[in-house]
């Protein structure tokens, strides 16, 4: 699954979710792919192509976060859980690492210990990169959930104009898609009175894509202080995508 997909799947993936999928194979599924992207991101950072990466994402997903029951380990009092997610990945990768050659024999054995910890000599492996890919890929994630909740709550309360005004004055040139548009030209395009009429319209969706934006965030975390926290890290990732 490529990064382009993963907003889609990208639904409620909070702590509630991360509960109900330890006995909900429907959850579980949406956990799974929500995480692809991060993950496999990560890897690919520490240096991995993207073959291998590719097969470390699934053996990470299918066998640590399932097989190994790290969902029933997950404590949701433990603050935020991309961050106990991305515990557990540095561990699998130091595992691997310290297997290698075992792992070229029987390619199934050595799955990560959550609790390991890793030696001076594994040290290189938990460099900052990694970790800003998972985040970048996280922060894009959260993004594309919230634009697609928003867009469906305007399409649903006939807000179309009020929701490409937006689209075409703020969310495009956001996502670097293209320059923003002249509230003229699209006070023409949505029938708008004029750029006062168009100011207006993109601002009501501006407070409604704050709360969104929040919302979304708040499903990420345990506790309501830590929004704030991940929502300046979101701001830092838009500004400099790496």
């Amino acid at each position: 699954m490529n990064s382009d997909q993963t907003g889609a799947w990208f639904h409620t993936t909070s702590w509630g979710l991360v509960i109900s999928a330890r006995a909900n194979a429907g959850d579980l599924e949406l956990l799974l792919r929500a995480y692809w992207s991060p993950v496999y991101a990560f890897i690919r950072k520490k240096g991995y192509g993207t073959h291998d990466a590719s097969d470390l994402t699934q053996e990470f997903l299918s066998e640590v976060l399932v097989a190994r029951d790290l969902i029933g380990k997950a404590d949701p009092s433990r603050g935020r859980f991309r961050s106990f997610l991305k515990s557990a990945l540095r561990n699998f990768l130091i595992d691997q690492h310290r297997n290698a050659h075992s792992r070229r024999a029987a390619p199934r054995d050595g799955v990560a210990s959550i609790n390991a910890s890793p030696t001076p000599a594994d040290e290189s492996l938990a460099v900052d990169e990694p970790t800003g890919a998972f985040d970048r890929q996280w922060a894009a994630a959260v993004l594309a959930l919230t634009i697609e909740r928003t867009e469906g709550a305007c399409r649903q309360e006939g807000l179309d104009a009020q929701w490409t005004a937006f689209s075409m004055h703020v969310l495009r040139p956001l996502l670097g898609k293209t320059r923003g548009v002249a509230l003229e030209e699209i006070a023409r395009k949505v029938g708008a009175t004029g750029p006062a009429q168009v100011s207006n319209m993109v601002q009501t969706i501006k407070r409604r894509f704050r709360k969104m934006l929040r919302q979304v965030v708040a499903e990420t975390v345990s506790r309501e202080s830590d929004v704030d926290d991940e929502l300046a890290s979101l701001k830092r990732f838009f500004e400099n995508p790496g």
